[in-house]
């Protein structure tokens, strides 16, 4: 097993579309549980119901807007 191929928790920016959910859809198909990362909430839900359905090992969202400081400091 390489380093690629170590479980573990991968995190997925601009998860909604696009690089970020092609990231995050081969990250979850290795096995990964993931956090989808996007400015809107909405734009998430169809993302995380696709793997969901797909029975990723895991899947979590989070929103921020990685541009903004306050976003960045922000703890859950």
């Amino acid at each position: 097993m390489t380093s690629h191929d170590a479980p573990g928790t991968a995190l997925a920016t601009g998860a909604s579309s696009g690089i970020g959910w092609e990231y995050a859809t081969r990250l979850a198909g290795r096995g990964r549980k993931v956090v989808l990362v996007a400015r809107r909430a909405e734009r998430l839900e169809s993302p995380t119901q696709v793997l969901r359905a797909a029975r990723a090992t895991g899947v979590e969202t989070l929103v921020a807007d990685l541009a903004r400081p306050s976003d960045l400091a922000r703890r859950r």
